[in-house]
């Protein structure tokens, strides 16, 4: 578990799988919650041997958290991180559903910012691919009322502090905290905090990855919100 952090903690996902890997093929196999969560998280990010090879070996490893009928946060926003993935790479449109599906779960049953601010992006995404100008409408509105919730969530916990389970600052968690707060102020028109938030949240990065993850979801989002649908 060790060598797993360090190798995530460069980015290096083809180790942080194999290393994975080894722990859920033991004898008894490992099959705790978190190490199957992260082996589904290094699996698709690793895109090996390719994009759409890993993110059904991804889908796999979740099977094993009954990804449809959890409550479980943590394995839904997994679940709607590769069903956006698969839209992203075959178009279908059932996969956007089943994403959106998945991060609303995860927002609405335990008020969680992850998939608080990916429902939004997704719900932006469908806006703009729908043939239905009313429809486009309702997810545009959708998306920034789950913004404003999610900025009233993030702040709270930023002004709090989070701590591990050792007692100390989490790090890995307030980054995401900023992160997810740059890109729902970006959503709802405040460039200017956005840009405050985002320079904090780059320079305590605990790990080298993290904003480049934030920086490609902010280009993905910026289309998306300068169009705004309007219902004729």
């Amino acid at each position: 578990m060790e060598l797993f952090q360090q190798a995530r903690a460069k980015g290096d996902w083809g180790m942080a799988k194999g290393l994975l890997a080894t722990l859920t093929q033991k004898t008894p196999p490992v099959t705790d919650t978190y190490v199957l969560q992260q082996l589904a998280l290094a699996t698709y990010k690793s895109k090996q041997p390719d994009a759409k090879t890993a993110l059904a070996e991804a889908k796999q490893v979740l099977q094993h958290l009954k990804p449809e009928t959890t409550t479980d946060p943590e394995t839904l926003g997994l679940w709607g991180a590769i069903h956006k993935r698969l839209w992203e790479e075959e178009g279908d449109p059932q996969h956007l559903d089943d994403a959106i599906r998945a991060h609303e779960k995860g927002f609405y049953v335990k008020d969680d910012y992850y998939n608080g601010i990916n429902l939004a992006f997704l719900l932006n995404v469908r806006a703009s691919k729908s043939d239905s100008p009313r429809e486009a409408v309702a997810d545009f509105v959708g998306a920034g009322r789950v913004r404003r919730r999610v900025i009233g969530i993030c702040e709270a916990l930023v002004a709090k502090g989070v701590k591990d389970d050792e007692g100390n600052a989490d790090k890995e968690e307030m980054f995401w905290l900023r992160a997810t707060l740059v890109e729902a102020l970006l959503g709802t028109g405040e460039a200017a905090k956005a840009a405050a938030r985002k320079e904090t949240a780059v320079a305590e990065a605990p790990e080298l990855w993290m904003p480049d993850s934030m920086n490609e979801q902010i280009e993905k989002l910026e289309p998306l919100i300068a169009d705004e649908p309007v219902c004729g």
